[in-house]
């Protein structure tokens, strides 16, 4: 045989055996994957894992009943704490307790006219911002460290605080702050009521823009127009 033909015949072999390993291989897998459906039964797996009967029962009894419903439980169906998911509305922070100062403590309401100053949301002022702008508006602190503000030497109103203790006296303190502001007019010792309320007035309305404060009425109803109106009427009678 010539070296032609043997590498004919060498190539040939070389190709058979290939394919016959091939062909073995995938036999092979077939084979496995037959033994495995076999023997890798639902019981024989149970078994191997739950060797108590009336548990493994009982699990058989639950499998046939989630097998026999006619309509599958969607996920959007379940609520995990209905009660509180049907009763969801918006947060609201409770109002604080309000201070009432001392100087205010005896006075009767028909006695003032008072409006009170503070935030919507509640939040505190810091001593650096309210020293700052009440020294700015004007107000100045008396003996008893309650803001006072004076129309040529005329008390025209007075400013408490409505975070405890009622007084300015540490508004220097870092540590102080402030829910808000009370002003009024004491109308039995005012010599010029209406005259006061104007100016008071004006200076709530710098700390208005000063502060970003809303103004309120003793009920903490917003001030309106009209309120205003009315306290000027009967000011003026």
């Amino acid at each position: 045989m010539d070296a032609s033909a043997l590498r004919w015949t060498l190539a040939i072999i070389g190709v058979v055996l290939l394919v016959g390993i091939y062909l073995h291989g995938l036999y092979q897998n077939r084979l496995r994957k037959r033994i495995a459906m076999e023997t890798l039964t639902r019981e024989e797996d149970d078994s191997a894992f739950i060797e108590d009967e009336e548990l493994r029962t009982e699990l058989d009894y639950i499998s046939q009943i989630m097998t026999e419903t006619d309509e599958p439980e969607s996920y959007d169906d379940i609520q995990i704490n209905p009660t509180i998911e049907a009763d969801l509305t918006p947060f609201k922070l409770p109002p604080p307790q309000w201070f009432i100062a001392d100087i205010l403590a005896s006075m009767a309401p028909e006695q003032l006219v008072n409006y009170l100053l503070y935030h919507t949301d509640f939040h505190l002022m810091t001593s650096e911002e309210v020293e700052s702008v009440l020294c700015q508006v004007g107000l100045e602190a008396n003996n008893a460290g309650y803001m006072v503000y004076r129309h040529e030497n005329e008390l025209s109103f007075t400013m408490t605080n409505l975070s405890a203790p009622g007084h300015f006296i540490e508004i220097g303190n870092p540590e102080f702050s402030s829910q808000g502001f009370n002003c009024f007019i004491d109308l039995q010792s005012n010599s010029n009521p209406a005259e006061s309320y104007e100016i008071m007035l004006k200076k709530i309305d710098e700390l208005v823009r000063l502060l970003k404060v809303k103004v309120y009425q003793p009920n903490h109803n917003l001030l309106t127009i009209s309120d205003v109106t009315q306290i000027r009427s009967k000011l003026d009678s």
